[in-house]
Parts: structure tokens; sequence; C-alpha cells
């Protein structure tokens, strides 16, 4: 303890000064303006007197994150497959951030994470991406991968995707998003790509290319998915296995996944490899999908839509049995948060969260490694095998809505269902993270060491903290409790 303290201390004064205000998954087996406006947005706008003023996004991925900071993307989190971008593909965890390895003043407006597998988009509307490719994830036309390695090649160099699978050149890209197994681009005139696996090896990854072809396949350049005519997407978002896209008349589109009606929320079995329009009466201006089990979208009125497998993760409360599916988009209600409206919404691997129009952050969901925010886990060490959790559901269900963080009024949510934590902006700037923290992407300054499996909840984050973001620092080297 006597060696960690001065360390301790030193994170401290990182955390002070830059605050700005006074297990084991089973995933670890597998090794245009207003279009630009849309996805510049999600990290909402700084403000001049911000602390993080010039950090335009953040990145969550299950072990990876990704800051986007004037133009830089600096990656945080678990290299174990070359996915941080950072030149090889040598497993560690980096903490703190550093840039991913790219051409000397290239400039980027766009970044995601995935499962193994990241991609970062250029201001020249590129893509690049980094990380495994053992499904096509690269986008070169092969699946070779090269993980744990530092030698040439290697899954951690980034490659630009030259061309998609018409032989054209690739690019004219607006935004970038990853799913567990796949990447996903949008262009500028509102179509939509997608590459990487479509298959059944890890759930029920099909159908992603809209095409009507289920087969199990790897698609390894981006190919475009068949939309219907005159639809133009304007924003997308995946949970691991579908895709869920949001057009310029505030109608969402869904596809992928498997042949469960609730997955997609079109209330259609065996209909899922191609896009069909889900039945919600309002303009939508938002979608959030969560794990593989839910999805809400945001309407213009300020009301909350939701469907899924597992409709618990609506906030619908216990389930009278079973999972309580929701085949199709139901209007949700929440007596908690009385006249005030939902102007934000996010979701990640477990647990919904959104912006009220006061600014107060409301989270719900299963928070056995703090992913709701409001101070629940699960005591891994009273459990019924102690550290031996099964990822069973509803350990430590949050059923309703709780208020996280009281007293601090917030603007921004970047949350992804490929993450088992949270990250929200406060309108003064400050940074706030909570949630799993297994290869310190809560940003806290934590680096794990040592027995990362056998103590799932040694550096896990209940209770929403300020951060410092990308202005971390110092990396404390932290075993398992």
């Amino acid at each position: 303890m006597s060696l960690l303290r001065p360390l301790l201390v030193s994170l401290a004064v990182v955390l002070l000064g830059c605050s700005g205000s006074p297990d084991d998954s089973g995933r670890e087996d597998p090794p245009g303006e207003e279009l630009v406006q849309e996805f510049t947005g999600d990290a909402g706008t700084p403000d001049a007197g911000d602390s993080l003023a010039g950090l335009t996004r953040i990145a969550t991925a299950e072990y990876q994150l990704f800051y986007l900071v004037d133009g830089r993307v600096l990656g945080l989190g678990s290299n174990r497959a070359g996915q941080l971008g950072v030149g090889h593909s040598n497993p560690y965890n980096q903490v703190p951030p550093v840039d991913i390895s790219l051409p000397q003043g290239l400039r980027f407006k766009d970044v995601a994470g995935g499962g193994f597998q990241s991609l970062a988009l250029d201001t020249q509307g590129r893509v690049w991406t980094f990380g495994q490719n053992l499904y096509g994830q690269r986008g070169d036309g092969t699946t070779n991968d090269y993980p744990n390695r530092a030698t040439t090649p290697n899954n951690g160099q980034p490659y630009l995707v030259l061309t998609d699978s018409t032989g054209a050149t690739f690019d004219d890209v607006v935004a970038v998003r990853s799913a567990l197994l796949f990447n996903m681009a949008l262009k500028a005139d509102g179509s939509v790509w997608v590459w990487g696996m479509s298959g059944t090896a890890i759930g029920n990854t099909l159908g992603i290319a809209g095409d009507g072809n289920t087969a199990p396949r790897n698609i390894t350049r981006p190919t475009k998915v068949p939309l219907p005519q005159g639809v133009r997407i304007t924003s997308f978002t995946t949970n691991d296995n579908s895709i869920f896209a949001l057009d310029d008349t505030g109608k969402v589109w869904a596809w992928g996944g498997s042949s469960s009606a609730e997955t997609l929320g079109t209330g259609r079995f065996n209909d899922y490899a191609r896009p069909n329009s889900l039945s919600i009466p309002t303009r939508v201006k938002e979608l959030a999908a969560g794990g593989s089990r839910w999805a809400v979208a945001l309407d213009e009125a300020g009301d909350l839509w939701g469907w899924g497998l597992q409709g618990t993760f609506l906030g619908l409360g216990p389930p009278a049995g079973g999972w309580y599916p929701v085949a199709t988009p139901r209007k949700l209600s929440f007596p908690e948060f009385g006249s005030r409206k939902i102007i934000r919404v996010t979701a990640n691997g477990h647990a919904t969260h959104v912006i009220l129009d006061d600014g107060s952050l409301w989270g719900w969901g299963d928070s056995a490694m703090g992913e709701v925010g409001n101070g629940v886990m699960l005591d891994f060490a009273t459990y019924h095998t102690p550290y031996q959790w099964d990822w069973s559901n509803y350990q430590k269900m949050v059923f309703r809505p709780a208020q996280v963080a009281p007293g601090v009024t917030f603007k921004a949510l970047h949350n992804t269902a490929q993450s088992f934590y949270g990250y929200a902006t406060a309108t003064d700037g400050t940074l706030y993270s909570w949630g799993r923290n297994k290869t310190g992407v809560l940003g806290n300054g934590v680096l794990p060491t040592g027995d990362v499996a056998g103590r799932p909840d040694s550096w896990n984050v209940a209770t929403a903290t300020p951060v410092p973001a990308h202005r971390l620092t110092v990396g404390i080297p932290t075993p398992s409790k």
C-alpha cells in the first residue's frame, strides 16, 4: 500500500484539476451537413467555459474506449486484439489514453468500437479499421487475422478501407458505428454500409446486409444495404446483432439479428434479413439499443417508446413471469419523471439512461456491475458461488428509473450496447463515468492488473463519479482484490 500511496495522491490531483466543478461475459473466448451535425452532437456541444472543450465524441466499447479531441483519436483500455490501433496487437491494458497510430496531421470526425474491432472516420470521409479480422471486420477483402504480435502485419496497424464490395472507392462517409462482430458506415447520401460477421458463431448475427440472405457468411468489404426507394438514413445504432436506423422523416427501420419478432420490434417472425419499418405513430429523433435484449426510441414530444425480447429492461417493472417480451413499440410511462420530458436517451449492455429537460439523469436495468450508476452493484464476494458469476438476469435489477448523481445537471450521454459502463457530460463540462472497469475504460486512472476473471468486481464503480477523461496522465497499476 505504501508504494501506491504517492500514485493515488497524484491521481487525486489530476482528478481535482480536471473535473471542472467544486467474471467474465463469455465474449473473451473469441479472440451531408445534417448527418454530420447529428453525430457530432452525440458528445454534446462543448461550451466555451467547459474544462473538456474540444472533446466532441466519446466512443464506448466493451473493452476499449476512444476520445475524439480536436480531431485526434485517443484510445484507452484493452489491446488484446489490436483494437486500440496503436500499431501493434500485443495484449495489454492502456491507461492513460494514447493517440492511435495514424499518419501525422490526419484529423478525424468520428470513431467507434465494437467487440474486438474498432474504426475511425477521417475528415476526408475515409474509414480506417483496426483490431480483429476473423470475420472480415477490417474490410480489406480477407479474414486474415494477426493477433498478439508486434511485427508486420498485425491487427493493431490501422487499415484504410479502399474499396467497397463492388470495387468502387469507399469514401463520402459521415458516421461510423460498430457492433459485436461487424462494422457500419453511413454515407452523405443516406445509405448504410456493413461488413464483418453475418453468421451464428456468437448469438444470432444474421441478415445484417439487409439483402434477404440469412446464410452464415463473412462480409469482407463494405456492402450497401438495399433500403426501400427514397429512404434516406440520418442516424443509426446497433446492439450486439441487429441494426436500427432513423430516416429523414423520423421513421425507424430495423433489420438483422434473428427470427425473434421481439428483437427488432417489427412484430414479424422470420422477416429479419431485410429492413422493415416500425409502427411508431410519432416522429422519432433518437434511437438507442441495449445488449441484444431491447431498444428504445425517443420522439419529438419527449416520450419514449420501447420493445424487446426482455421487456423488463424497458422500465416496465418486475416480470410476472419469463422475460416479458414486447414484440412491437410500446409507449412507456414514467410517473417518476412527473411532467418532465426526456431530451436524450442511450443504452449500454445492461441499462438505459435518459436526461430530462431539467438536466437530471436517470437510469434503470441490471446493475450487477454498477451499470446503472446509482450506487447499486452485486457483492460478488457473497454471491451464491463467490466470484463465480454466471451472468444470469436480474441479480441486481433496477426495475424502475432511479436518479443518477442527484444535484448534477447533465447535457449529453455517451453509451453503446457493447459497453457495460456509462459516461455522461454535465452542463459545466465535467465528465462522469460508472460501471464495469475491467480494462480501465472508466478513465479514472485505474490500470487493472493481476487476476482478471477471478474477481469480476475488482475495479467496478457503482456510482457516477467525475473523471479526467482525455486529460488523464496517470495510470495506477491496481491488482484484483
